[in-house]
């Protein structure tokens, strides 16, 4: 409660922070630390936390004010969830995944953090089904999907006529076989459509334009400078109600610091 009385909004955020931060330097992650801080989110959801142990992860999130933290292992590119708020009923999910997932609850929320397959269509489905078999019909309502689900939203797919990013797709494939992202040449949505029949809703979904939060460009390869996309989202179960506010945050931080933008949902009436 405020200091009126009126409820505090709730705020979240998830970032891909690339690779671990990229630069495994105290002053690096201190920046990352200080934005954190800023922002102020009350639950922060990260993927590709490269190079973390839980205790240094614990310790990262202590500097911006989360005193509580999970990280889903401590190899490969795990995802992690850090709260203002104590994480229970926790499950980490490797087997059968090509990154994980971490289910767990923050007041009385069911937060799934997920990282699908960046290289494999069919996987991210099989992923996707998976994330979803283990909410059941009673906490879907009262669940959030986030993170990076490396797969293109049904909604925005006017966005993709002009078949550049199916195109990039191709030249990804050429150059790297193991990403084969195309299902029979063209762009696969059912993964995302997926979630929406499952009755969760897109806050950031934008008829008007694509709301980007992902570009290839820092990656250094300039035949991908058209993999520039929507591919990170936060979903709500039907009991959010209220989105007060919503973006893919872009500012001096974030243009510079990785491939990916970090999304935000801000929501009300959350006890």
């Amino acid at each position: 409660m405020t200091s009126h009385g009126q409820q505090k909004n709730f705020r979240i955020i998830s970032y891909n922070v690339y690779e671990g931060m990229s630069k495994d330097t105290t002053a690096h992650k201190s920046a990352f630390a200080r934005w954190i801080k800023e922002k102020d989110p009350d639950v922060m959801a990260f993927q590709e936390m490269n190079g973390f142990a839980q205790q240094r992860f614990e310790e990262f999130a202590r500097s911006y004010g989360h005193p509580y933290a999970v990280l889903l292992k401590e190899n490969g590119f795990p995802v992690a969830i850090t709260s203002k708020y104590p994480i229970v009923n926790v499950e980490k999910v490797i087997d059968n995944m090509h990154h994980g997932f971490i289910k767990a609850t923050i007041k009385d929320i069911t937060f799934f953090v997920v990282h699908l397959s960046p290289s494999k269509y069919w996987k991210r489905q099989e992923e996707i089904d998976l994330v979803l078999s283990t909410a059941s019909s009673g906490n879907k309502t009262k669940a959030i999907i986030l993170g990076d689900f490396n797969a293109q939203s049904p909604q925005d797919s006017v966005f993709y006529k002009d078949g550049k990013m199916a195109q990039v797709q191709k030249l990804l494939h050429s150059k790297y076989p193991v990403y084969d992202n195309l299902k029979n040449g063209s762009l696969d949505y059912n993964v995302i459509r997926t979630v929406l029949s499952n009755g969760f809703t897109d806050p950031l979904y934008d008829s008007k334009k694509l709301n980007i939060s992902f570009d290839a460009a820092i990656q250094g390869d300039p035949d991908l400078n058209d993999n520039v996309t929507r591919i990170d989202y936060i979903f709500l179960g039907t009991f959010f109600k209220k989105v007060v506010k919503k973006s893919i945050i872009r500012d001096a931080f974030t243009n510079k610091m990785s491939d990916h933008y970090p999304v935000l949902v801000e929501l009300a009436g959350i006890h």
